[in-house]
């Protein structure tokens, strides 16, 4: 198996395909769009990307390629996101940090290096790469563990990030989902409606309810135009399911757009 995915090498992207397939030949790109354009070209390549944090929530830049591309979610992933302190010398004066790496780390910054100013970066693994050709002391950067190894960085500090429950959901994306029905499998949605009027949103979510599917998430996005929105959905069971394939049906002729974004087993 070939995974293309965020590099470079040493990103909690790297380390989620690791993790979903340790003897897979890994292939990195620098944008979200690249991963689904790998994953688009040749049948024999899967993307790994992330969809989703528990602190800073949805990437939009994945959802937005759901859009432009006929490419399925068949697996995800939960990776629980530790962020490390590396660097030497008692004295911080700087510290490279990836925006949204700076984001869950605030309280710490704060409290801890509230005098060292703050420079953002472009991965989280480019933190760990500059760090590494600092000669100086009273450098730092905060970096997966992954990064750290690699790049032969000393940590000062571990597990820095403000909530201990902090966690990112990847997906692998591919020209196929999950066929197989497991019993614990999630489907994920984009849906816009017909027409906006009073209800409609309401109308549509009752199909779920009358057949009892329980929905993990629904989240508004914008169409492009102000005002506008399409819905991305994840609810519980394979669209193979009869019930599934049911409320699918109705939605789809409630909806001026569906898109079925793939089925496969739930790790949340």
């Amino acid at each position: 198996m070939r995974i293309i995915t965020l590099g470079p090498k040493g990103t909690f992207s790297h380390e989620a395909a690791i993790a979903y397939d340790g003897q897979a030949e890994i292939i990195f790109t620098s944008a979200v769009w690249d991963v689904f354009e790998g994953a688009a070209s040749q049948k024999d390549i899967v993307g790994m990307v992330p969809i989703e944090n528990s602190i800073t929530g949805s990437v939009g830049f994945t959802l937005d390629a759901f859009l432009h591309f006929n490419l399925r979610i068949k697996a995800e992933l939960v990776l629980p996101i530790k962020h490390n302190l590396a660097g030497k010398g008692s004295q911080i004066k700087v510290v490279y940090a990836h925006p949204q790496t700076h984001a869950q780390c605030k309280t710490f910054l704060r409290t801890c290096l509230k005098e060292a100013e703050v420079i953002e970066t472009s991965s989280n693994a480019r933190s760990a790469e500059i760090l590494s050709q600092q000669s100086e002391p009273g450098y730092a950067a905060i970096v997966p563990a992954i990064a750290a190894r690699m790049y032969g960085l000393p940590l000062m500090e571990r597990s820095i990030q403000d909530s201990k429950f902090n966690v990112t959901r990847f997906v692998v994306i591919a020209r196929e989902d999950a066929k197989e029905i497991t019993g614990r499998d999630k489907t994920s949605l984009v849906i816009y409606p017909v027409a906006d009027r009073p209800g409609i949103l309401c109308e549509i979510l009752e199909e779920f309810k009358i057949r009892n599917i329980n929905l993990n998430k629904i989240e508004s996005r914008s169409s492009g135009k102000l005002g506008d929105y399409i819905f991305y959905i994840d609810c519980e069971g394979h669209r193979a399911d009869p019930v599934m394939a049911e409320v699918l049906q109705k939605i789809e002729s409630k909806s001026a757009f569906l898109k079925i974004l793939g089925s496969y087993p739930k790790m949340c």
